[in-house]
């Protein structure tokens, strides 16, 4: 039954996606333009907030929204200068995964500190919803599980209280996917299940870390982690 409810919650986003993206780009919204509010929004696509949620953290993520913590989320201009964080490397090319990988470490390891610090019911409740939903996936693209990995990671820089976290994490979005893509599609059939299987263990120790409140056994967690990764990249570059 939860595998059907996300398949059905990722239908409606995409759809909701649609309609947004359409009114940006005809100009119903132009740059600048604060979108109506989430409860708005799920009035009128007749969706849940988690659905709405998603749908907008796309966009973020595409670099078509901005959201300003205690103000709203606006439309982007397409002239808008954005932080890059291009690392030179094709999709596949190991030596920008570990790149990427090397910045994540640091970045994330503060980041999971800071969650752990500061968390509240609230923010706990979206980084369990992030985990939940990464748990649910079945036979999705490596795309959609590559998404959800990241998703789970960003709930917990929102988590932080602090919006620069967030920020340089979706700024570095589309490349950690690229890494995430490339991570997950070197595990196939089976063992795919249980590469899924050993994730969803991982990002457990993590939650469960910063529920607690423990700093270091958050630390400890999400460099597990990541190193594991990171040292196989290394392994194939010295190979």
């Amino acid at each position: 039954m939860s595998e059907t409810l996300g398949s059905r919650r990722a239908n409606l986003a995409e759809t909701v996606i649609q309609e947004l993206t359409h009114r940006i780009d005809n100009g119903t919204w132009g740059p600048g333009d604060k979108l109506p509010s989430e409860q708005e929004l799920c009035r009128e696509f007749s969706v849940s907030r988690p659905v709405v949620r998603e749908a907008v953290a796309s966009l973020r993520l595409g670099g078509r929204l901005l959201a300003r913590q205690g103000v709203g989320v606006f439309v982007v201009g397409q002239d808008v200068k954005k932080i890059g964080f291009a690392i030179d490397g094709v999709v596949d090319d190991v030596r920008a995964a570990a790149q990427i990988l090397e910045l994540r470490l640091g970045v994330e390891s503060e980041s999971v500190a800071r969650a752990a610090e500061r968390r509240s019911p609230a923010s706990l409740a979206l980084i369990t919803e992030a985990y939940d939903r990464f748990n649910a996936l079945e036979d999705v693209s490596l795309q959609e599980e590559a998404e959800a990995d990241f998703q789970f990671h960003l709930a917990i820089a929102r988590a932080t209280n602090n919006p620069h976290f967030t920020e340089l994490l979706e700024a570095l979005g589309p490349e950690i996917i690229l890494d995430l893509n490339l991570k997950h599609r070197h595990v196939r059939g089976s063992n795919r299940q249980a590469h899924t299987r050993k994730i969803a263990r991982e990002h457990g120790a993590i939650l469960s870390a910063i529920s607690l409140g423990d700093v270091a056994g958050a630390r400890a967690a999400v460099r597990k982690h990541l190193d594991e990764s990171l040292s196989r990249y290394q392994a194939m570059l010295d190979g």
